[in-house]
């Protein structure tokens, strides 16, 4: 028989479950071989300073379109208790080999989802900022991979209204960046306390069951993200390449 959702925040009970305890791989900064000299000190600063867009339209197409500045600027803290709409990249680890993906525990000390499994690396664009760069500053800073600007595959841009779910409201521009399980990562320890390896299919099925030791994503995301899979990072597909977002 099926079991239930496993408990919300709670690691070890998660990965005991044998179906995601045979598609998962763990590693945590305790055990990491060295240390990041790119980590953050702090899990986040109030006084970031984001730009402030406009709401998503209906007509808003996740392949084509991307939000509109506001004029507006704003410090982190007051664009989160306010539920501005801001901007923020995620950057996906994918082993096409094994047909997994890197996901990161959010510290207990992160202000938005603390505890709860994400994305490989994310963070927000500060102002002035540009969508690539900092998907390449953020993936040094989370987990101590270096990589060019071009090996970022653009895949899409979400709108993400979750200001009442505990996260904000957000542009999300999403990239993918290929490597294998044996890739060398050094967690910034202020923003993520652990790492582990995921079979895509059992993350899709954790989003659309909604678990709660994951980052809930929408229905849309969810779907863009299995189809963007599935194209370009199938066991037998040469690959995609992304656009220069």
């Amino acid at each position: 028989s099926k079991s239930a959702p496993p408990p919300r925040a709670h690691r070890a009970r998660w990965a005991s479950s044998p179906a995601l305890a045979a598609t998962m791989s763990t590693s945590s900064p305790a055990s990491a071989p060295r240390k990041n000299a790119a980590a953050l000190a702090e899990a986040q600063s109030d006084l970031e300073m984001f730009d402030v867009v406009l709401a998503p339209g209906d007509d808003f197409d996740i392949f084509r379109d991307g939000p509109m500045p506001t004029g507006e600027t704003k410090p982190r803290a007051l664009v989160h208790r306010d539920a501005d709409w801001h901007r923020s990249v995620h950057v996906w680890l994918i082993d096409r080999a094994t047909q997994k993906v890197a996901l990161q525990k959010r510290s207990a000390k992160k202000d938005t989802f603390p505890n709860l499994w994400d994305i490989s690396a994310a963070g927000h664009i500060e102002s002035g900022h540009d969508s690539r760069d900092t998907a390449v500053r953020e993936l040094e800073e989370e987990l101590g991979i270096a990589c060019l600007h071009d090996e970022l595959s653009f895949a899409f841009c979400v709108p993400a209204e979750q200001a009442h779910l505990g996260g904000c409201n957000c542009f999300e521009d999403v990239y993918f960046l290929e490597r294998d399980e044996t890739v060398d990562m050094a967690p910034g320890e202020a923003e993520v306390s652990g790492v582990m390896w995921m079979d895509v299919r059992e993350l899709r099925d954790a989003w659309r069951r909604d678990d709660g030791d994951v980052v809930p994503r929408s229905a849309q995301y969810v779907d863009a993200f299995a189809s963007h899979l599935e194209k370009h990072y199938g066991p037998r597909e040469a690959g995609g390449g992304g656009d220069a977002r």
